[in-house]
């Protein structure tokens, strides 16, 4: 085995681990010692090739949007963009809804600016990916202004649901997919049956089998 496999390999790992640790145990109380005993390597190992802790946690935002991405796409149909953008909002208010660590880790998550930095322009990427055809003559910024305000309304829902508990996901689920698909351009009859759809979805779906294997963090 090469020594860039080995390195490859080692990172994945430790991403793994660290994201088992702050599942179970939260973001904030999971140490670096504690990374490095369940992986069983070195302190100069382990910051060869991250920088500290929220570096780690970074790169299991962006691991995990990927696993999370692959998922939403395999249970929509892939020529309906507008159903794949709720039902990645859906998801993820579903499952801050009903696991107190996940609605942790969402909150931590959205208040680095480091995954918001790392996560934005692949989040862009995504808006531009999935609305393009209603919004042809929009720029860069068009899109950077309209996934950084999304962000920041997800980011306040998100603490809303941390600190006043569980019990409002159907009344803004529907509102945050809205607002995003407004400022969008998608046609109101498309976002209304986007909504419906990925609502019905959501109640079809084990949603404690998703965080088993998909351990979502934020999206686009």
């Amino acid at each position: 085995m090469g020594r860039e496999k080995r390195s490859k390999d080692l990172v994945k790992t430790i991403v793994g681990v660290s994201r088992d640790l702050f599942l179970h145990k939260g973001y904030r109380e999971t140490t670096i010692r504690q990374i490095i005993d369940s992986v069983c390597i070195k302190n100069g190992t382990l910051y060869h090739f991250f920088k500290d802790k929220e570096d780690i946690f970074c790169h299991v935002c962006l691991t995990t949007y990927d696993e999370y991405i692959r998922y939403v796409d395999s249970v929509t149909e892939d020529e309906d963009v507008v159903l794949q953008y709720a039902m990645t909002r859906a998801l993820e208010f579903k499952m801050v809804e009903e696991n107190d660590m996940i609605a942790r880790l969402y909150e931590e998550a959205y208040s680095s600016w480091r995954v918001a930095e790392a996560l934005t322009p692949i989040n862009m990427a995504r808006n531009r990916q999935l609305f393009h055809q209603f919004n042809p003559a929009f720029t860069d910024d068009d899109y950077r202004n309209r996934t950084l305000a999304l962000r920041g309304m997800r980011a306040l829902l998100i603490s809303d649901r941390v600190h006043s508990g569980p019990g409002r996901f159907r009344s803004w689920c529907p509102f945050a997919i809205e607002t995003a698909l407004v400022l969008f351009n998608v046609p109101k009859k498309e976002i209304d049956r986007a909504i419906a759809k990925a609502m019905d979805l959501i109640a079809e779906h084990d949603i404690a089998a998703v965080m088993t294997h998909q351990e979502a963090y934020p999206g686009a």
